[in-house]
């Protein structure tokens, strides 16, 4: 839902970035602060999935991104609206350059470093370039199928 919501407001600022500069920087901005609302609330709920039967960088992974580990769905959607964010705010500040403005600019490029890290807080899976974070993820997403499937045996058994 959020993605959607973050498409409409991107062309918003995209269209606005034509005619009214402040106001197109304004929704942009407005929309990654909203973002950072859902973001506190999704890290205050993750579950503690930490385990001995994990390695000590699977542990951290699950201790930075646990919401992601547990409410994939969730971060998912809002990783990918912050992902459009990104996006038009990228845009917004190429139209800024063409037209000479340049506080337009300056801020497109403190907005993009900063809708880069929001985007890898929500969803780091799609930021997975480095071949050991690829295997912390995948050690993590086996050991969490792993766990799923035996409550779902032991519920079985107990019918």
């Amino acid at each position: 839902m959020f993605f959607y919501i973050s498409i409409l407001a991107g062309l918003t600022a995209l269209g606005a970035a034509f005619f009214a500069k402040t106001w197109s920087w304004a929704t942009l901005v407005l929309c990654a602060l909203l973002l950072l609302i859902p973001l506190s609330g999704l890290k205050a709920r993750k579950k503690d999935l930490r385990s001995k039967k994990l390695s000590d960088a699977a542990n951290a992974m699950l201790e930075r991104y646990g919401h992601y580990y547990s409410m994939p769905h969730a971060a998912k959607d809002f990783g990918r609206a912050t992902v459009v964010l990104h996006l038009s705010g990228t845009l917004v500040a190429i139209v800024n350059l063409f037209q000479g403005y340049w506080t337009g600019a300056a801020i497109g490029v403190v907005y993009f470093v900063a809708l880069g890290m929001l985007a890898r807080q929500f969803d780091p899976n799609n930021f997975l370039y480095d071949q050991g974070e690829k295997a912390v993820h995948e050690e993590i997403t086996a050991f969490l199928e792993k766990s799923a499937n035996d409550r779902v045996g032991k519920a079985a058994v107990k019918r």
